[in-house]
């Protein structure tokens, strides 16, 4: 699932994501949109903030299930 999603079906606006993984909220809207690719460090944080629903596959389109 994108981090678009995910935000758009838990209806969680970007500052309050931004708050939660400890960056901006440019910066999620940056991921948001695929104009940047988080660093490891946020990726984890994000990975973890989503409950492992928005995974790093998600950002380079890859299937996470080997599909």
């Amino acid at each position: 699932m994108t981090l678009d999603d995910w935000l758009t079906r838990t209806a969680t606006k970007e500052e309050a994501f931004a708050a939660l993984i400890g960056t901006s909220q440019a910066a999620v809207n940056r991921y948001r949109r695929g104009r940047r690719v988080p660093r490891p460090a946020v990726m984890a944080r994000i990975v973890s903030a989503t409950r492992g629903q928005v995974t790093a596959n998600d950002f380079h389109g890859l299937a996470g299930d080997g599909a």
